[in-house]
């Protein structure tokens, strides 16, 4: 056996017994496998989340108080008022990145006033269709919007 097979092999046992003892035993690669869709959720909202850190964040808090931009979550709760639906929002909130325009907002007038318009961002469709989803999945219910930029 060569030694950088020996090591791999060394290194997952020592993965797999480190990990909690309520995960389902992995006799097959079935119940491996049935693990993957949470990876990867996982995965995709660390991602957006570090989209969000590099190029949202620096105008758009989680919540208020507002620096130049709405908060997140006054954001999330506003599509999902307009729209409805996680699908059709996300549509939405790439096209709005992309060409920012008040035509093409969610945001009302009163937004629009006190904000202005953000500029074109420079993230592939994919990275923006992943921070919008993210952005979606941000609401929260007990948030309340006051009413003062619709």
């Amino acid at each position: 056996m060569n030694m950088k097979r020996f090591l791999s092999g060394l290194a997952l046992t020592a993965t797999l017994s480190a990990m909690p003892v309520s995960l389902p035993p992995f006799t097959s690669m079935e119940n491996f496998a049935s693990l993957a869709p949470f990876a990867i959720a996982a995965e995709n909202t660390q991602n957006a989340e570090q989209l969000y850190t590099a190029n949202c964040q620096l105008c758009h808090s989680m919540r208020p108080p507002a620096k130049t931009a709405p908060p997140i979550v006054g954001l999330a709760a506003r599509y999902r008022t307009v729209y409805g639906n996680k699908e059709d929002a996300v549509k939405a909130m790439v096209s709005f990145m992309k060409a920012p325009d008040a035509s093409n907002t969610a945001l009302g007038p009163r937004a629009i006033k006190r904000f202005g318009l953000m500029p074109a961002m420079s993230m592939s469709d994919g990275e923006l269709e992943k921070v919008s989803g993210w952005l979606w999945d941000q609401y929260d219910p007990n948030f309340e919007t006051r009413g003062n930029c619709r």
